[in-house]
């Protein structure tokens, strides 16, 4: 049996659009749903909380929001504990394709040697989700990366197209370093060697370090076009895109610092970035305007503090 843990914070209409789209299109796999609630500040209407009485669901209500990684181990915890052996961990504005999940779910149970699997992902304008984990991100990898959108780009060009793996057939599976941390499904035995998550990035780069964690254990990362979804970009964080994004670069900096070893005067022209684009941010958005202090305090805690 699979199990799939959808982790919810404020979207209940997108959750439950995610739930119906797995019950109206996986037909051929054995599933039982884990919708964990990162302690939402808005409950679930009538018409919700009869969904998630559906017995195909069990609904975890946690009383602190503590994250993306921490709220997805407790789902994962109580799979596990109820037998599950693959595990299918989506966003909440995830649609489901036609059996997407068995497509996955089969390509697992065929390789042995791979762990995880990630689908092909559609944005509702029908456009494909670019790939952005083809190779490892180290720190030069990232400067690269983020030069992409500059007058540098024709020196950077050959790296992008390889990292965003833009040179692959995507009709055709191939091994990436990561998949987008979205949707996608790990093997029984990945399940035990990679998990629980690493809990101090409350949201963001844990495709990065679930990448390393998989290199380590010795699994393949696949991405699988034969498994397609629908991902409505970036609605899970537009209540809290200040602190989104506060938690984005608290999370680069965990990362380079933790798992890439990076030095602290390695890492300051990354914040400096990223100071510089919320600087941007705050001009129109009042929201960032507000928050700048903290963006700031909580930025330089984490470039200083010792891991």
């Amino acid at each position: 049996m699979i199990g799939i843990v959808i982790l919810n914070y404020i979207n209940w209409d997108e959750t439950a659009r995610c739930i119906n789209s797995i019950f109206s299109n996986e037909t051929k796999c054995k599933y039982h749903i884990y919708v964990v609630d990162n302690a939402s500040p808005v409950g679930q209407t009538d018409e919700v909380n009869q969904l998630l009485n559906d017995p195909r669901i069990t609904f975890i209500q946690k009383k602190i929001n503590d994250g993306y990684s921490a709220g997805n181990n407790v789902g994962i915890k109580q799979a596990i504990k109820d037998g599950c052996k693959e595990v299918l961990i989506s966003n909440s504005d995830i649609l489901f394709e036609k059996d997407s999940i068995y497509q996955m779910w089969k390509f697992l149970n065929d390789n042995n040697s791979v762990g995880i699997v990630g689908p092909k992902i559609y944005l509702p304008d029908g456009n494909v989700q670019m790939i952005n984990m083809g190779v490892k991100t180290g720190l030069k990898e990232k400067y690269m990366y983020l030069l992409r959108k500059t007058i540098f780009y024709p020196f950077v060009k050959d790296f992008v197209r390889k990292f965003c793996a833009l040179d692959q057939d995507l009709t055709k599976p191939f091994e990436v370093h990561s998949v987008s941390g979205c949707c996608f499904m790990m093997s029984g035995s990945c399940v035990k060697e990679i998990t629980p998550f690493d809990e101090n990035t409350f949201l963001y780069q844990e495709e990065l370090i679930i990448g390393i964690r998989m290199e380590e254990k010795g699994y393949k990362t696949i991405y699988l076009p034969d498994s397609q979804i629908v991902h409505a970009h970036g609605q899970s964080t537009k209540h809290i895109k200040a602190f989104s994004y506060t938690c984005l670069v608290q999370s680069e900096i965990y990362y380079f610092k933790y798992y890439i070893k990076s030095s602290i005067i390695a890492l300051i022209p990354l914040l400096l970035i990223r100071a510089a684009k919320y600087f941007s941010f705050s001009i129109k958005d009042n929201d960032f305007r507000k928050n700048t202090g903290n963006f700031f305090l909580k930025t330089f805690s984490t470039l200083i503090r010792k891991y």
